[in-house]
């Protein structure tokens, strides 16, 4: 497998497993496995640069907002952004080396670290104006979140009003940790149900879930908490330190993180968080590591931050839990991509608070490499989320009768026809059941088919209530229009709407049918070169390999995808039921040239103006291109706020860098 096509895969699990956790409300990845993808993939793209793009994991917080969000939307007053995650004392050495490079500090200088025990929980952003709580939000992308005001109002401990005499800062943005005490969780599983779709298998999911819940009544039962970490945007305050900040936050009536610790070097950070690991089961909320900042706020300012995370903290994360229990089978399962993977279904087994019953094994490389077969007693570990991994295969204790388990020879969900990438196995078929949901939430988002209003709550509704059961049947909607009312939280004017937005998306521009079709390989930059090579949808189902490699960018892996796509019988006739459901794609017309033909522009960084792909199409109009990382082919660089590594390579290639203000200057002149 070629180092792109692994950098698009790893990209591809991560969005998935991000989409889950910030937008659905669950997880079925281990923190652990998560942690090595994102490793992995950042060694990847270090390694070959010119292949990072603006929408890699390694680049953005959180996950995309999903479309059709039940909650409004709202920017943040300043970025919220992540924290690196590391794993070994020696990288918190680095990390802490690093800093001091960045300070240019004396060798007999030295760095105050604050040290906090890191939740495990859902963040959060509140809004206080005047010391009056007026809304708060999810992380959601790092620049904008939902807002769950009215969720968050019925948090217990959470300030409607800040404590103390004032006065308040004008406005100022709290960030914390919504969470649910190992206690609450308890009395949560006793007192409730457990639904069938394991919303309180553990307290970090079910609470990411109550937050997105649409009747406030229920959020107000949930035993949640809000423990304050940060502070965002503030006007009206100043604080010289983290420790002053916390004693603070702590005097207007929020909660901090306990225990709390100072520590003088990055050696006494790396003790701090042995002492929590040993101390961890004792504490009352779950947690899966430590987070140490740099005490100085105004070393934190000179720090600063990369795209994603603040170079001023770091988290120290916790060694896994293990456990030991025996393989019942060996199974497979159909990701939302269309990844199949193996899954070992195990004896039951209590692994931190949590009854596990499956491990991942990755792809069928891995379970190959490990050798783990039905009937072996195995050690699994869990790093606070529900599906664990297999560690090692307990060799000696292996039945005499047991046999290598094997890929399946067709797709378990639908029985199609699966092919190999590498280590990887997908199924192809378009109409996959088990894919479907991904697939039409996919269609759905604005840079494809652009349907306001079918988000992944709304297509989960339908496919489960066998309304759609194929990805045309979206399409075919309208005549269903009574049985969409009968659906919870569908109104006469929302379904109104939807029906009206899937009438419209029924002429999506070629590039866009393309990309929202779900051709392995093909994204939305792709779509557009063969949407313009091409010019219409029967060309370029009837071109060869020879034909698409001539299109700028497709090389032998993408070609041999489409082609597999377009030739793929399933494929073939979702295609000529979405046609006969009304979906016609307009012809794509040549790129006339304009003013801008021959550049081709990157963007990086915020824009206040216009959003970044406003920005995109407007320099395309004008026979631009556009890419989304740094090479010598680019021609301008605009970096907006907060612009990262890219501003920094464009700058080593001496290209031509237009901040905000000069870009528009340059649109108005031509």
């Amino acid at each position: 497998m070629s180092v792109e096509s692994e950098i698009l895969l790893l990209r591809a699990s991560i969005r998935e497993a991000d989409d889950q956790y910030y937008n659905r409300g669950f997880s079925d990845r281990t923190d652990a496995e998560y942690d090595i993808l994102f490793v992995q993939l950042r060694k990847l793209e270090q390694a070959s640069p010119h292949l990072v793009t603006a929408d890699s994991p390694t680049q953005r917080v959180g996950a995309p907002m999903p479309k059709g969000t039940s909650f409004p939307t709202v920017a943040h007053l300043a970025p919220m952004g992540s924290i690196e995650s590391l794993m070994a004392a020696g990288e918190v050495r680095e990390f802490g080396e690093r800093v001091r490079k960045l300070l240019a500090l004396p060798a007999d200088a030295s760095v105050t670290w604050s040290c906090e025990p890191k939740l495990d929980g859902a963040s959060a952003n509140l809004l206080y104006e005047q010391g009056v709580f007026v809304r708060g939000l999810s992380r959601g992308d790092g620049s904008q979140g939902e807002d769950l005001t009215q969720n968050l109002r019925t948090i217990r401990n959470l300030p409607l009003r800040l404590a103390g005499p004032g006065p308040f800062p004008a406005r100022m943005e709290v960030r914390g940790e919504v969470i649910m005490s190992k206690r609450g969780f308890l009395a949560l599983q006793e007192r409730e149900e457990t639904s069938a779709d394991g919303q309180f298998r553990n307290a970090r999911n079910t609470t990411a879930g109550t937050l997105k819940l649409q009747d406030p009544r229920v959020v107000k039962r949930r035993p949640l908490d809000f423990i304050a970490f940060a502070i965002g945007h503030v006007e009206g305050a100043e604080f010289a330190t983290h420790q002053v900040l916390r004693a603070q936050l702590a005097t207007w009536g929020f909660q901090v993180a306990l225990p709390f610790g100072v520590a003088n070097d990055i050696d006494a950070v790396i003790a701090f968080r042995e002492q929590m690991q040993q101390q961890r089961d004792d504490l009352p909320y779950e947690l899966d590591g430590i987070v140490a900042k740099v005490d100085r706020l105004d070393w934190q300012q000179q720090l600063g931050r990369t795209s994603r995370t603040p170079r001023w903290a770091l988290a120290y994360k916790f060694l896994p839990r293990l456990a030991q229990t025996r393989v019942l089978r060996i199974g497979a399962q159909v990701g939302r991509t269309g990844a199949v993977t193996p899954v070992a279904h195990l004896q039951a087994v209590d692994l931190a608070g949590v009854t596990v019953r499956n491990a991942s094994l990755h792809n069928w490389a891995l379970l190959a490499e490990r050798d783990v077969r039905a009937g072996d007693l195995v050690e699994i570990q869990r790093a606070g989320d529900v599906i664990p991994e297999v560690v090692r295969v307990l060799l000696d204790q292996r039945p005499a009768d047991s046999t290598p388990a094997a890929p399946p020879a067709a797709c378990p969900a639908c029985g199609g026809a699966l092919l190999m990438e590498g280590k990887f196995l997908y199924c192809g078929n378009l109409d996959c059941k088990d894919q479907l949901v991904g697939r039409i939430v996919h269609l759905a988002e604005r840079r494809a088919f652009d349907i306001e209003g079918l988000g992944p709550k709304q297509v989960e509704q339908l496919v489960q209530a066998k309304l759609v059961t194929a990805v045309e049947h979206v399409f075919a909607l309208a005549p269903k229009k009574a049985q969409l009312l009968e659906l919870e939280r569908w109104g006469e004017r929302s379904t109104q709407n939807l029906l009206e937005q899937i009438e419209r998306s029924k002429t999506p521009p070629l590039a866009r049918f393309l990309h929202g079709i779900g051709i392995r390989h093909v994204g939305e930059s792709t779509a557009k070169d063969l949407a313009v090579h091409f010019g219409s949808l029967a060309r370029l189902a009837a071109a060869d390999r020879e034909a698409l490699m001539a299109v700028d960018g497709v090389g032998e892996e993408v070609a041999t995808a489409i082609v597999t796509f377009f030739a793929a019988a399933k494929n073939q006739a979702t295609l000529t039921a979405l046609t006969t459901a009304g979906v016609v794609p307009q012809t794509a017309e040549p790129v006339a040239a304009g003013p801008l033909a021959g550049r081709t522009f990157v963007f990086t960084g915020g824009l206040t103006t216009m959003s970044r792909d406003d920005a995109k199409a407007k320099v395309e109009a004008l026979g631009a291109r556009t890419a989304g990382s740094i090479s010598k082919k680019v021609s301008d660089v605009v970096a907006g706020a907060d612009a990262g590594s890219k501003l920094d390579k464009a700058r080593q290639l001496g290209l031509t860098i237009l901040d905000e203000a000069a870009f528009c200057t340059l649109l108005a002149s031509l």
